[in-house]
């Protein structure tokens, strides 16, 4: 992969990260049950810690052109083939009104972990070292956000309480 190329996909999660992070705020803010708000700042700290991450990605190959080696990121393993539940974007419209539930608010917290993941699974294959190492660390962060946050939009629909 070039550094243009990995400069392009590294701007782009660094935006999906700051906006991920600004949603969780928001979402803690208006959440009134405190597991809600403990999960939605929860994520917020964690789309910090990506958006750090990526940042110091972004600034070693805008110097280097190269990635560097982050510590202490033990990788589980996942299935990178195999893309989230994918909610379309007419359920979201017909949905989402101007006051959204916290159900609703849970499935646009959804359908932004999946764009996420599915930006890094994709760049998975396509680098080598410290960069797919980071990679394939943050889809399995985000696929672990999402199994959170589908869990407690279960949970609010079937019994109407937080996980």
């Amino acid at each position: 992969m070039s550094a243009i190329d990995s400069l392009h996909v590294l701007s782009q999660a660094a935006r999906l990260e700051t906006e991920g992070l600004a949603f969780y705020l928001k979402a803690a803010a208006e959440t009134v049950d405190p597991r809600g708000k403990a999960l939605f700042m929860s994520l917020a700290d964690d789309e910090r810690k990506h958006k750090d991450m990526i940042l110091t990605q972004l600034h070693a190959v805008e110097g280097d052109g190269m990635y560097v080696l982050l510590p202490n990121l033990n990788v589980e393993p996942i299935d990178l083939g195999q893309p989230l539940f994918p909610p379309s974007v007419a359920d979201v419209e017909k949905k989402i009104g101007a006051d959204p539930t916290e159900q609703e608010v849970l499935f646009l917290a959804m359908e932004n972990e999946i764009k996420s993941y599915d930006l890094y699974r994709v760049e998975v294959p396509k680098t080598t070292g410290p960069a797919q190492q980071m990679y394939r660390w943050l889809a399995s962060a985000e696929m672990t956000h999402f199994n959170l946050l589908m869990s407690n939009w279960e949970a609010l629909e079937a019994r109407g309480t937080w996980v």
